[in-house]
């Protein structure tokens, strides 16, 4: 009976205690963040990535990239990045590819979709340096044909100083353009050159 009184007293002290947790190996998650680290770890359907030296004027030289992925290639959103030899980023910007059909096929697959990429990373500018850009009229509200993201002064100062300028396609007619002084980028707006 003592015995039997024994085992009572051992089981509802065991139920009266914190569960025990599930250890894990000292050097590796456990299987919960195994699972979820996996889950997370799932690419995208679509993805492509493409990248190109410039060689732009006064010898000064850049790496132009390109990636874009989604769950579908029409819905995939790309990013273009301009960076120093040295591996520096100095510019960046991300679009969905639906909202640059001057660039991208909204009906391409994944090779499509690196082909574009790497039209993509073609300079537009031709030649290119920022004076080819239209003037800004004093007193005008931009210049013609063109969005600016700066100010007047900084915009005539790159056009004057005839440096190195990288447009791509931003929209359905339009081009990004990125004045380049080295290892500063300064984007100036978006140029709709006009049509011949």
């Amino acid at each position: 009976m003592k015995h039997a009184g024994a085992v009572l007293f051992a089981a509802a002290l065991a139920a009266c205690s914190p569960p025990v947790s599930q250890s894990k190996a000292p050097d590796g998650p456990s299987a919960e963040t195994a699972i979820s680290a996996a889950t997370s770890a799932v690419p995208p359907a679509c993805m492509a990535q493409s990248s190109r030296d410039w060689s732009a004027v006064g010898s000064q030289y850049y790496i132009v990239e390109a990636e874009a992925s989604g769950d579908t290639c029409a819905d995939a959103t790309a990013t273009m990045r301009i960076k120093s030899t040295g591996g520096a980023v100095l510019f960046t910007r991300t679009y969905p590819v639906r909202d640059v059909p001057l660039a991208f096929n909204p009906s391409d697959d994944q090779t499509g979709l690196r082909s574009d990429l790497e039209g993509w990373t073609q300079n537009t500018a031709e030649p290119a340096t920022a004076d080819i850009l239209p003037a800004w009229p004093a007193g005008a509200q931009r210049p013609p044909n063109f969005q600016p993201a700066v100010p007047r002064n900084r915009y005539e100062a790159a056009r004057g100083a005839q440096g190195p300028l990288f447009c791509f396609p931003d929209g359905a007619e339009s081009n990004a353009c990125v004045y380049m002084t080295g290892d500063t980028a300064t984007y100036l707006g978006s140029w709709t050159p006009e049509s011949e």
